[in-house]
């Protein structure tokens, strides 16, 4: 079961973040946060756990983690095409609107899954007592 922790993380994760989409469409009086930044909040993590599971099964590694740089540098792409790019450039009928609030939860959850990670990836206890 520890073995597949990253993969029940994700599964969890993404469960989430499709119930929060679905609760945005059918219920209008849900609160900002979870109405406007959840989901930001769960983006990069979810990302992120996706890259490590694919990784992890391509070097067929499961030491393989994440360094934190990456994940700063995710954070920034991130950022920069959601909430720079996409509203100066989007199409016709497409309407993406920037929000520093959003970079904010881009970045919290960068830092969630920094500090989650050694224990969603079998780190978390040491000297053989996992």
């Amino acid at each position: 079961m520890a073995k597949y922790r990253a993969h029940i993380a994700f599964v969890f994760i993404m469960s989430t973040y499709f119930l929060i989409r679905y609760l945005r469409s059918t219920i209008s009086e849900l609160p900002d946060f979870i109405r406007f930044h959840l989901t930001d909040l769960l983006f990069v993590p979810a990302m992120s756990l996706f890259a490590l599971i694919v990784i992890r099964y391509i070097r067929k590694d499961r030491a393989i983690k994440i360094h934190w740089f990456a994940v700063l540098v995710q954070v920034v792409l991130v950022s920069i095409y959601f909430e720079w790019y996409l509203p100066n450039n989007s199409p016709e009928g497409h309407i993406h609107i920037s929000d520093l609030i959003d970079c904010l939860m881009y970045a919290v959850g960068g830092v969630v899954f920094i500090l989650a990670q050694p224990y969603v990836t079998n780190e978390g206890k040491k000297n053989g007592t996992r």
